[in-house]
């Protein structure tokens, strides 16, 4: 008798975990109903697709420790000797954590020592952006775009594009999405695009460039697909909106 009543405890806590894991990731909607209405099977098979691929993946606080033991050893090594790299690596880190001024400050020291290095300037323009110093960003990101328009598989083109919108050139933002569509997948350009066509009034090709974010959901890899459902979402939401 104990043993059931422990058994049924522990499964009832399991689907409980289950189901906060799915409300946290917001995978597809019908696992909430595996989970609540196939009870612990429903769970465990929930745990095999879902939870262990995220398993794989370090967790955050990991990954926060691990930047911070490199970050301090950074520090140090740009102290004895600042070098393209120390001074790049380290302000890679603090943009990441989302110190961007002080990002700012060391790319632009590694600029000095390589003014026409693609990575520092691209991530001093990223930064900027962040920062709203969006005149700073176009500067920068234009620069690396003229030189290599795939840079960073089109994340700088990508940039660029929303860096101008976000000036309000609308029709310098449209051309940029346009030069990079078709040569990346990556669906917050298709997104971003659809929007700005929905502003001037093209529903339809907005909405077309919805279903195309939505037509590669059949296609990608879990892993991938897991990465995109923040997209999906948006755009099955943008489709409702204007159906």
């Amino acid at each position: 008798m104990f043993f059931w009543h422990g058994y049924w405890s522990w499964s009832f806590i399991f689907q409980l975990l289950m189901l906060i894991h799915f409300f946290r990731r917001r995978p597809e909607g019908y696992w909430f109903f595996v989970i609540l209405f196939l009870g612990p099977l429903g769970a465990a098979v929930y745990f095999v697709i879902e939870v262990i691929p995220d398993l794989r993946v370090k967790p955050p606080v990991i990954r926060r420790f691990e930047r911070k033991r490199r970050r301090q050893w950074l520090e140090k090594l740009v102290v004895d000797s600042p070098s393209h790299e120390a001074l790049t690596g380290l302000a890679e880190i603090h943009a990441i954590e989302g110190r961007h001024t002080e990002a700012i400050d060391l790319f632009g020291r590694a600029l000095q020592l390589d003014p026409e290095d693609p990575e520092s300037l691209y991530g001093r323009g990223c930064s900027y952006l962040e920062t709203e110093q969006v005149a700073n960003a176009i500067a920068d990101l234009e620069r690396v775009v003229q030189a290599d328009p795939s840079y960073s598989i089109y994340g700088a083109y990508l940039s660029l594009a929303e860096a101008y919108e976000a000036t309000d050139r609308v029709d310098k933002a449209l051309r940029a999405y346009e030069a990079i569509l078709g040569r990346t997948t990556v669906s917050r350009a298709y997104f971003n695009y659809g929007r700005l066509l929905a502003q001037r009034g093209e529903i339809e090709r907005a909405r077309q460039m919805m279903e195309e974010i939505l037509a590669k959901k059949a296609t990608l890899p879990r892993y991938l697909r897991r990465q995109e459902r923040p997209w999906f979402r948006r755009a099955k939401a943008f489709l409702k909106e204007t159906g």
